[in-house]
Order: C-alpha cells, then sequence, then structure tokens
C-alpha cells in the first residue's frame, strides 16, 4: 500500500515549520480549536490535488509577513516527493523529487484524497457551482482524460465569452466565433458523457450508504444538463443559435458550465426541502460513494481526511464514519479537539499527533 511517509510545511498557513511521519494507518490530529489541525489536512490536499481546499486564492495559504510557502509530501512506496510552493501574485509551482511539473493539476491521481469537512455541506445547500466543482474535483482526480477535457473546455469558453463582449461594440465574423464553438461542443459534450456515467456509477453506493447512515428515504442523484444537447454537434448548434443572445449578456449561456446535480430524498429536493439532517447524510452518502469509486478506480483506498466530523455531526453518523476510517484500511487523518471524542477503539489503532499555536507533535 502507498501512503504518505512524511508531510513538511514551511509557512504554510499558521506553521512557520513542521515535520511529521503519518501513521499508514489512522492519525488522529487533536487540538483546541484556530491552532492549525485543519491547515494541516489542507496541505495533504494541497499536495494531492494542487489546490487549498479553503480558498481559491493561492495567497491565503502563505503565513502571514511571509513571501513563500511550501509543502512536501514523501510517499512511501518510491520514496518520491511531492512539493507545491506558493508565492504572491505568482503562479504555484508544483513539483515531483523537485522537477517542475507544467501544470499543479499534474499532481492529480498520484496522492488520491477524499475529504470530509463541513464546507462539503454546500455540495447539497449550496448553489449549481458548488456542485459543478465537487464533480469536476473528484473527476479530475480519477480520471486524466476528464481534466485535460476541462481545460481545454474552460479556455475555449474565456475565448468565447471574449469575444461575446468584444461584440457588443465591434463587429466579430461568424468564423471567429466558431472557431471556439467547435472545441467548446467537443469537449463539453464529453464533459456531459463522463459526468452522467460517473453519478450513475455511484448512485447505487449513495442509495445504500444513505441507508446505513440512516437515512430513511430514498436518495437519488440525476446529472442535470441546462439544456438538451447531448453530442457535440447538438451542442455547436446550441451555441450557434443563441449567440445573438450571449451577445447581449457577455456570457455563454448553455454548456456544462452551466449545468446542475439533482440530490433528491424521498421526493423532494433536498436543498430547498431537506432538513440539516437530511442534507448532512445526504452528502456524507456522496462522498461515502466517491471513496468507493475511488477504490475501484485505483485498486486501494485514497487518504481519507476527516476534518471536525466530532462536532459537526450527531453521534449516529460519527460513529459510522468511525467505522468506516477502520474498515477502509488505507491512510486516514482525523481532526478532533480531545482524542477521546474519536472513541476508545479508534484512538487505540492510531497515531496520536498534537496542534497547539502551529505547531505539531506526537503524543
Amino acid at each position: 500500500m502507498n501512503y504518505l511517509s512524511r508531510l513538511v510545511l514551511f509557512d504554510f498557513r499558521n506553521y512557520q515549520r513542521a515535520d511529521i511521519s503519518p501513521a499508514p494507518g489512522i492519525n488522529l490530529v487533536s487540538g483546541l480549536n484556530a491552532q492549525g489541525k485543519t491547515n494541516l489536512l489542507e496541505a495533504i490536499y494541497l499536495v494531492s490535488t494542487g489546490r487549498l481546499l479553503r480558498s481559491s486564492k493561492d495567497g491565503h495559504g502563505i503565513r502571514e509577513g511571509e513571501s513563500l510557502a511550501s509543502v512536501r509530501a514523501t510517499m512511501s512506496d518510491s520514496d518520491s516527493e511531492l512539493q507545491v510552493d506558493l508565492r504572491p501574485g505568482v503562479r504555484k509551482r508544483a513539483m515531483i523529487n523537485g522537477n517542475g511539473l507544467p501544470r499543479a493539476s499534474d499532481l492529480l491521481g498520484r496522492l488520491p484524497t477524499v475529504t470530509f469537512s463541513s464546507q462539503d455541506l454546500a455540495v447539497v445547500t449550496g448553489e449549481p457551482a458548488d456542485r459543478r466543482h465537487f464533480l469536476d474535483s473528484e473527476l479530475a482526480q480519477l480520471f486524466p482524460a476528464y481534466l485535460k477535457h476541462l481545460g481545454i473546455y474552460k479556455r475555449a469558453l474565456e475565448q468565447r465569452n471574449a469575444l461575446l463582449r468584444l461584440a457588443r461594440d465591434s463587429y466579430v465574423s461568424n468564423d471567429t466565433f466558431e472557431a471556439w464553438e467547435a472545441p467548446l461542443a467537443v469537449h463539453g459534450a464529453a464533459i456531459r458523457v463522463m459526468r452522467n456515467d460517473w453519478i450513475t456509477e455511484i448512485s447505487e453506493d449513495a442509495t445504500a450508504g444513505h441507508a446505513w447512515l440512516g437515512g430513511g428515504e430514498h436518495l437519488k442523484l440525476a446529472y442535470q444538463p441546462r439544456d438538451e444537447a447531448r453530442t457535440a454537434d447538438e451542442l455547436n448548434a446550441v451555441l450557434a443559435e443563441n449567440r445573438g443572445s450571449d451577445v447581449s449578456r457577455g456570457a455563454t449561456s448553455f454548456g456544462p458550465h452551466r449545468d446542475d446535480l439533482l440530490i433528491v430524498v424521498g421526493d423532494r429536493e433536498a436543498r430547498h426541502f431537506g432538513s440539516q439532517g437530511q442534507q448532512r447524510t445526504a452528502v456524507i452518502a456522496l462522498k461515502l460513494a466517491t471513496l468507493e469509486s475511488a477504490k475501484r478506480t485505483f485498486g486501494f483506498a485514497p487518504v481519507l481526511l476527516l476534518d471536525d466530523i466530532f462536532s459537526d455531526l450527531d453521534e449516529t453518523r460519527r460513529g459510522r464514519l468511525v467505522e468506516v476510517a477502520h474498515r477502509e484500511g488505507g491512510q486516514v487523518f482525523v481532526t478532533c479537539t480531545e482524542p477521546e471524542q474519536a472513541g476508545e477503539g479508534l484512538v487505540r489503532d492510531a497515531k496520536v499527533f498534537r496542534v497547539q499555536s502551529g505547531t505539531v507533535e506526537e503524543l
């Protein structure tokens, strides 16, 4: 089993320096609030995905007053080292064994992670953009082809939107639009197929997980495109047909960047009608299904990051997630204020770390 054997932080978030050697199994990270527990998990997420867990701005990961933050993670099977450097106002740099990667996203899949945190509730309660972000984040880790389609699609979308704004005041030929609408249609259609196929794949696991968590009503997932286009030709036609109205808006109205994930509990949409308990159960079930999908794809359990689950969840759901941490057999990081919160069984099997004011020590 490949796992994270060493994690080193320099001026990341509130850490001046930290150097830990996690266990291949369960790791408990304890400490009072606002001491840096979540920051430690975010460092793992950063070298896993090339992104911060709680911010879209890389500069937020740099310790106040410093000009560089660095996170390094050593893998057990090959001693290969993943590294991400953050600098204010400069594109982040990702490396493997000291060799620079073209993009930070090239780290994806090398240290797969699945996270549970209070922020995940937005997948159910938030806007369609939150659910699209969930889909893009998980699919990019699982399938390199998805990341390629998404990158090309986003670049083409930016160019078409720029042309739409330009066309308000200047003439832009149809040929110029078509040059960007063609890749939008091809890669947009591919994104829709992969999203829909994945939702279909995980639906059974999500429904079973929801029932296992004591969710009561039946959970149903469905991919929800904004328009009826299913093929590249159909999406190309939709883009051409709506070009005039898109010029007025200055933005592209149709395509996978406007789609949604429908999450239904019983016969009602969880976003609008679910209780807080139902919404939390639905998002945990969705994450458990993601975990199972990752295991099937990679052939091993991804690193599981459980952030502050003991204060956010009731006893039943906490117990179920602790059971997941035990049974998966992979590497797990759990944050809590006191180790006792995790229960005697989990503490007995775990390596325990204490975080205080940006310093971490093994107990």
